[in-house]
C-alpha cells in the first residue's frame, strides 16, 4: 500500500516535533532550579521520573502551568451505584452521627481508576514488593495475602469489584450552622460523590449554603458538589479552583490561599479572600489554612468545638483500633490500605517516619522535579516552605490547644481523636519541618 499524503504528512509532524523535543531536551535537560536548596532532611532514594513528565519538566512556565492544570483537572471514579444501578444492594455510604442534630461523617467507597494505580507504579516503582520488604515480621504472611487478593481484584470485572464495594474511601464531613438567623444551614467539608439518595438525606438535614475543599488535592468530587448545590458558597485554593474550573465548575466564591494584606492578582479581583470568607461564615466556623503546604494548601475548619482536617494525617492514632481493624481487617479496603501504608509511609519506606507517605516529602523538596516543576504551587526554591508551613502549624496548634477551644478532630483519612492525640500525631508526623516542635 502506498501511503497517502496525509499520513506522509502526519509523520512527517511527529518526526519534527520529535526533533525538536530532542534537541529540546538535551539543551533543558528537565532539571529543577539549579540555585535550589535540598531538602535538609533524607527522605529515601532518589525517583526516576517517566519521559514524558521529564518532556513537561522542561517546557516554560507559560506552557507548563497550564498543562499541569489539565492534567490534573478533577475525573470522579466510579462507585456501585455507577456499575449496578440506583437499586443495587451495595450502599456507597457510611453514615454516621458525630455531634447529636450538628455534625455529621459520611464515608464514601469508590473504585480507584486503573490510571492512578499505574501513576503511582511508574513514580514508586513495584509497591508490591516494598510493601513485603517493609511490613514487620509478623505482618510479612499478612501482606502476602493482601497482594494475592489486590491482585486477584485487578483482574475481576468492574461489576464485580463494585458487588465487593470498592478498594477506597474517603471522609465527608456536614456541620449544621447559623447563618443570617437560619439555623438549619449547612457546611459541607470535603465533599465526596453526591448521587440522589445522597442529595435527599442532606436535604433533610438543611440547606446547604457553603461548600469547603480542605485540600487542594482532593478535588474530584468538588465540580460535582457545586453543581448539586448551585446557591452555595465555595471555598478552596487557587490549585483547586484552577483545576474545577477546567471542567466546567462556577468560579470559587472564596479563596482561602489569598489575604487581604498581600498584593491580590488581578485575576482574582472580585473574588473573596481567606478574610471575606470568615466574614461570610459569621463566626460559626473558624479556618486555618497551612501556609507553606505547597501539595494540599490544607485548611482546617473548626465548628462546634470540632476540627475538620484532610491531608496531614495519614495513620490512624488509635493503637487499639490500629491493631484491631488495620492490622487484621480482611477487606480489599484493608489490604490496600496495609500495601499502601507498608510500601510508602512506613520507616523502612523513607527514613523521615512512619507517619507520612514518601510523596509528601518529595513535594516539598525545591531540588524535586515533581515539587519544582510538575506542581501547580512549587515549594521556595530557598526551602523557606518548610519553615512557613511549621510555623502555621505550630500557631494552629496554639490555638487549638486553648481551653474549651476544641475537643475533637475528625480526620478524613483516619478515625475520631481527641485534640490532645491530634497535636501529639501531628507533631510526630510534620515536626521534621523545621527540626523544632510544633507544639508550644
Amino acid at each position: 500500500m502506498i501511503p497517502s499524503t496525509s499520513s506522509l504528512t502526519a509523520a512527517l509532524q511527529t518526526v519534527a516535533i520529535g526533533a525538536i523535543m530532542y534537541f529540546w531536551m538535551r539543551r533543558r535537560r528537565s532539571k529543577p532550579n539549579e540555585k535550589a536548596k535540598p531538602l535538609h532532611v533524607d527522605y529515601g532514594e532518589a525517583i526516576s521520573f517517566p519521559f514524558p513528565m521529564k518532556v513537561i519538566g522542561s517546557l516554560p512556565e507559560w506552557i507548563r502551568i497550564p498543562l499541569m492544570v489539565k492534567g490534573s483537572k478533577p475525573s470522579p471514579p466510579r462507585d456501585s451505584i455507577d456499575i449496578l444501578g440506583q437499586d443495587s444492594e451495595v450502599d456507597p455510604y457510611e453514615k454516621k452521627l458525630i455531634l447529636p442534630g450538628k455534625i455529621w461523617r459520611v464515608r464514601y467507597s469508590y473504585l480507584m481508576s486503573p490510571e492512578f494505580k499505574k501513576a503511582m507504579e511508574g513514580l514508586f516503582g513495584n509497591v508490591n514488593a516494598a510493601a513485603i520488604t517493609n511490613a514487620p515480621d509478623h505482618l510479612k504472611e499478612t501482606l502476602e495475602k493482601d497482594i494475592a487478593a489486590a491482585e486477584k481484584y485487578d483482574t475481576m470485572s468492574e461489576k464485580e469489584r463494585a458487588e465487593q464495594g470498592g478498594d477506597s474511601k474517603q471522609d465527608m464531613f456536614i456541620a449544621k450552622i447559623n447563618i443570617d438567623g437560619d439555623d438549619n444551614a449547612l457546611l459541607i467539608y470535603n465533599p465526596v460523590r453526591l448521587h440522589p439518595q445522597m442529595i435527599d438525606w442532606i436535604n433533610t438535614l438543611g440547606e446547604v449554603k457553603f461548600i469547603v475543599s480542605g485540600s487542594s488535592s482532593h478535588t474530584n468530587f468538588l465540580p460535582d458538589a457545586a453543581k448539586k448545590f448551585p446557591n452555595a458558597k465555595i471555598i478552596c485554593a487557587v490549585a483547586a479552583d484552577l483545576k474545577c474550573q477546567g471542567v466546567g465548575m462556577r468560579p470559587a466564591d472564596f479563596l482561602y490561599d489569598v489575604v487581604r494584606d498581600e498584593e491580590v492578582p488581578t485575576r482574582y479581583s472580585g473574588r473573596g479572600t481567606y478574610e471575606d470568607a470568615l466574614e461570610a461564615l459569621q463566626g460559626q466556623a473558624r479556618l486555618f489554612h497551612i501556609r507553606g503546604d505547597v501539595c494540599t494548601q490544607a485548611l482546617f475548619v473548626l465548628v462546634h468545638k470540632h476540627l475538620f482536617e484532610v491531608d496531614l494525617l495519614y495513620v490512624n492514632s488509635d493503637e487499639k483500633l490500629r491493631e484491631t481493624e488495620f492490622e487484621s481487617g480482611t477487606s480489599i479496603q484493608h489490604s490496600s490500605h496495609r500495601i499502601f501504608h507498608y510500601s510508602l509511609i512506613t520507616k523502612k519506606a523513607h527514613p523521615i517516619g512512619y507517619l507520612l507517605p514518601k510523596y509528601r516529602c518529595l513535594m516539598m523538596d525545591p531540588t524535586s522535579l515533581l515539587a519544582s516543576k510538575l506542581m501547580i504551587d512549587a515549594p521556595n526554591a530557598d526551602g523557606s516552605s518548610c519553615v512557613i508551613m511549621a510555623e502555621s502549624l505550630r500557631s494552629a496548634l496554639k490555638t487549638l490547644s486553648q481551653h474549651g477551644v476544641c475537643d475533637q478532630v475528625l480526620s478524613s483519612h483516619t478515625h475520631e481523636m481527641s485534640r490532645e492525640c491530634f497535636c501529639q500525631k501531628l507533631n510526630e508526623t510534620w515536626g521534621w519541618l523545621d527540626g523544632t516542635s510544633l507544639l508550644e
